[in-house]
């Protein structure tokens, strides 16, 4: 009879189906975690590769399943900032639009919880570069009071500038010229609070800051020649010169508008001597 069919043919059939259907309930979808993980390693790849578009469509997908997953907010902060320094021209759109995209990730990892003067030194940056001197001035007082080293009291001196608060530009910076009387800083102190003097009309005052900043530059300068070694192509060296002829120049102007010659003279002659020409 033709519909009979062989013992072994039905069991066989019957063991490929059971082995079909087996194989298809064991495939499990990816759990969140498994998938944010593999989109982030996507998106990462496609950064390593410069392919930016791409980078950022899949580390934000992996942002949708975990908005608080760190890995690809560092990775779109970073990109945007880096992004944002290749643009050339302060007011290029696309400097500002991957200024305030790499503001809001670099932002988004600070209140997660990540609080180290790298990060603080990126929103600086950032804020900087948006001229939202409120930021600047937020994030350079978080970085100084966790750490107090001389580059973060220059950063809070500038921010306490921008916003008009002279009063504490002059507390901070008298602050540290006495910290860090060795730092290749020591100059934009002096400056800064020299500046700080001239915008509350005590030209007297900042006349003798500046000196003193003049003074307090070459004596760091003189330590550095007695150190030895390569320390006039070094970035500390470069630093103290150019917040010295700053200063200079800045003395300069007080000397012109109250007509002091003799002065002018002098502050003409070290900024020769500084290798400063017009």
């Amino acid at each position: 009879m033709r519909w009979l069919v062989s013992l072994p043919g039905i069991w066989t059939a019957a063991l490929l189906l059971s082995a079909c259907s087996s194989s298809v309930e064991t495939v499990k979808p990816p759990t969140p975690g498994e998938e944010k993980e593999m989109l982030f390693k996507k998106g990462h790849q496609f950064y390593v590769d410069q392919k930016y578009d791409s980078a950022s469509a899949v580390l934000r997908r992996a942002l949708e399943v975990d908005g608080t997953y760190l890995p690809p907010l560092t990775d779109l902060a970073e990109m945007h900032y880096a992004l944002a320094l290749r643009e050339t021209g302060e007011a290029s759109p696309a400097k500002r639009e991957h200024l305030k995209q790499a503001q809001e990730y670099f932002s988004k990892i600070e209140a997660l919880g990540r609080k180290d003067t790298d990060l603080y030194e990126r929103l600086c940056e950032v804020a900087y570069g948006l001229k939202d001197d409120h930021s600047f001035l937020k994030y350079a007082k978080k970085n100084a009071d966790a750490y107090p080293y001389a580059r973060q009291y220059f950063n809070l001196g500038i921010a306490y500038f921008n916003v008009g608060d002279y009063q504490s530009v002059i507390r901070t910076q008298k602050a540290a010229t006495e910290k860090f009387r060795t730092s290749s800083f020591i100059g934009s102190f002096y400056k800064q609070l020299g500046r700080a003097y001239m915008k509350m009309n005590r030209d007297q005052t900042a006349e003798r800051t500046f000196v003193a900043g003049v003074q307090a530059v070459g004596a760091r300068l003189g330590e550095l020649k007695k150190i030895g070694g390569e320390y006039r192509s070094s970035e500390d060296e470069r630093r103290l010169v150019d917040d010295k002829i700053a200063i200079l120049l800045f003395l300069k102007k007080l000397h012109q508008t109250y007509d002091e010659k003799t002065k002018l003279e002098q502050v003409e002659r070290q900024l020769r001597e500084a290798g400063y020409s017009k």
